[in-house]
């Protein structure tokens, strides 16, 4: 959370630009950071990971050499990773950069870590980590006994998700758990805005242009050398937040012999063009750019 004494200063600006995947979002940050003197920081759920950077398009060693990048390429693969931890995470890099005079410019697809920054957080209470450590160590830790606890303790919550979801799950079991209220519950209480004054930007292409960036990008990622980088992830068994990457199971499937370059290819493709209709619907209805 922001420090009490952030409250009492004068609103400090920040540019947050969203968009779909392949939007052209981080050139308009390079471009607004050169000429502001601004720092970069990522707002996408994915670039976090450490060894994803060409699958997940992460800004350039010489690029981040030129102008300050925060919060890309830092984590561990095999690490979870939630919009909260990133709240956490991209509230300090803010006003780091408004102490060394910086222009704090967010950037990334991500409309739920994007929207918890301009809306706020539900002040949920801190939960004791302990509990989440019973609930996996528990011999009913199951996915199915979990998600139908959840069901009993969390009904709202509950007829949200999936009930394979199992992070979600824990999650709204430890809060039960940890407050004596359900999830469902806080997500209703009035999230705290933060002091900022917003500048958002959206970039959002026609669907044709999208569509043949999109191409393109899959295409210059095997020419950099993404099947290595997927080959040395999934050999680690990356984390389920980290197995979203689009293209790393599907030219995973490649790597392992059940599938042709190209059917893998078309499949990449497929799904990045049904994540990023997903991304435009959203940024449509929710962004204010």
């Amino acid at each position: 959370m922001v420090p009490s004494s952030v409250y009492c200063i004068v609103l400090d600006k920040v540019v947050v630009i969203g968009g779909p995947t392949a939007s052209g979002k981080s050139a308009l940050a390079t471009q607004i950071a050169q000429e502001k003197g601004g720092a970069i920081l990522n707002g996408d759920s994915l670039q976090v990971y450490a060894g994803l950077e060409i699958l997940t398009d992460q800004p350039s060693y010489e690029l981040q050499g030129e102008i300050p990048h925060r919060l890309y390429g830092f984590l561990d693969p095999t690490q979870p990773y939630s919009a909260g931890m990133w709240l956490a995470h991209v509230l300090k890099e803010i006003e780091e950069c408004h102490q060394k005079g910086l222009l704090p410019i967010v950037v990334g697809g991500t409309g739920l870590y994007l929207r918890t920054l301009l809306e706020g957080i539900t002040p949920i209470p801190s939960i004791d980590p302990h509990i989440r450590e019973y609930l996996l160590t528990r011999d009913s830790a199951t996915q199915e006994i979990l998600y139908h606890e959840l069901q009993a303790r969390d009904s709202l919550l509950a007829a949200r998700i999936h009930p394979h979801d199992r992070q979600r799950t824990l999650r709204g079991l430890e809060v039960f758990y940890g407050t004596g209220k359900p999830l469902s519950f806080w997500q209703t209480q009035k999230p705290q805005p933060y002091p900022y004054e917003f500048d958002t930007i959206l970039c959002m292409p026609s669907k044709e242009d999208h569509r043949a960036k999109i191409a393109e990008r899959i295409e210059g990622m095997l020419v950099k050398g993404v099947l290595e980088e997927i080959k040395a992830v999934l050999s680690l068994r990356p984390s389920s937040t980290a197995m979203k990457a689009i293209g790393l199971r599907e030219l995973g499937a490649y790597l392992e012999g059940k599938c042709s370059l190209e059917e893998a290819k078309e499949l990449t493709f497929i799904h990045t063009c049904q994540y990023a209709k997903r991304q435009r619907t959203w940024f449509r209805h929710q962004f204010k750019g």
